[in-house]
């Protein structure tokens, strides 16, 4: 790989966690603005449950919790400029399989990105979102799940 080359994927990799950090911290924001669903007396709001689910145990209303998150998540890259999106894409090393089997005309491609927006908000969540609610700790929850 040439300088030109390395050079341009470390641009693309801070741009990538520059935006996938801004999107996670709104997506907290925004699960923190509803109140909690699981009735435990501890948890305050959507993202206290979020978190005891990923580091405790999953509801049955996961999916809910999931598709929530998915669609946010979703609807702020819908926002971002396409190489911002590209930038992000380029990170995920499943979305690699999309694009080695993408063979259409550069045309196509300026008029239909061949990126799925679902597939990059996974990784977002994945990668971002879903590490801090393992990882977030808070009064709340430090006395649910029995942290000192």
């Amino acid at each position: 790989m040439g300088l030109r080359q390395e050079m341009a994927f470390d641009i693309a990799a801070a741009l990538s966690k520059s935006r996938s950090k801004r999107i996670t911290k709104q997506t907290i924001r925004y699960l923190q603005s509803f109140d909690t669903a699981l009735d435990m007396g501890y948890l305050r709001n959507l993202w206290d449950d979020v978190c005891y689910q990923r580091q405790k145990e999953q509801a049955f209303s996961w999916s809910y919790y999931d598709d929530m998150i998915l669609q946010f998540v979703s609807s702020k890259l819908e926002k971002l400029n396409q190489h911002e999106i590209y930038a992000i894409w380029l990170q995920d090393p499943d979305l690699y399989y999309q694009l080695d089997n993408t063979d259409v005309s550069e045309e196509y491609i300026d008029k239909n990105p061949p990126y799925c927006i679902d597939d990059i908000s996974r990784y977002i969540m994945n990668e971002y979102i879903y590490k801090e609610a393992e990882s977030w700790r808070n009064d709340r929850l430090r006395q649910l799940l029995g942290y000192f």
